[in-house]
């Protein structure tokens, strides 16, 4: 299967879609929400990634809840939405291609590495990240949406232009892979 299955919406709304279904639902799989969304398997797991990483769903057996208080879309996500009518995170991809890694194997293998390489430098821009990940410039772009979608970019960084300065400290990254990277 290739081609687009929806074009009409962007990762943000994915992203707001995806909270509003696991909240509904109860919980949320890759496969469940490919089919509720109507995107392809790889989009679908990496709007669970930003889902965890935003703290809307943790993680038991390998089945993705939403946390008990914690209802709706973050501030941080819904800002960023606002803010982003169009983003740029293509929803083309082979789901053939993506089965073996998943959830898991994108978040450990990509998105947590990613955070790690802000966090380290202190600022992010998607070049940064293609030159440090040793990737692609459209792959670059695609994690680095997911980063901006999660709110974990500020305000522009003076020292680097081009950059955005990260929100998290060596404390919070450590927090956050404890809470996801594990067991994964």
């Amino acid at each position: 299967m290739s081609g687009v299955i929806r074009e009409s919406i962007s990762f943000f709304e994915v992203i707001v879609l995806a909270a509003e279904y696991a909240e509904r639902e109860g919980r949320v799989s890759e496969k469940k929400l490919k089919k509720a969304l109507g995107v392809h398997l790889p989009t679908a797991a990496k709007a669970i990634c930003a889902l965890a990483v935003t703290g809307v769903v943790g993680r038991k057996e390998k089945k993705y809840y939403p946390f008990t208080g914690r209802t709706g879309v973050p501030a941080e996500v819904q800002a960023e939405r606002s803010r982003h009518k169009e983003d740029y995170l293509p929803l083309v991809e082979e789901d053939k291609a993506f089965a073996p890694i998943g959830v898991e194997g994108y978040m450990t293998g990509t998105l947590l590495p990613a955070i790690k390489i802000g966090v380290l430098y202190g600022s992010l821009s998607v070049v940064f990240l293609e030159r440090k990940m040793s990737v692609g410039y459209e792959r670059a772009h695609e994690i680095y949406d997911i980063i901006a979608a999660c709110g974990l970019l500020g305000e522009e960084d003076d020292l680097n232009p081009g950059r955005k300065k990260m929100k998290l400290g060596f404390a919070d990254f450590d927090a956050l892979y404890a809470r996801i990277g594990e067991g994964a």
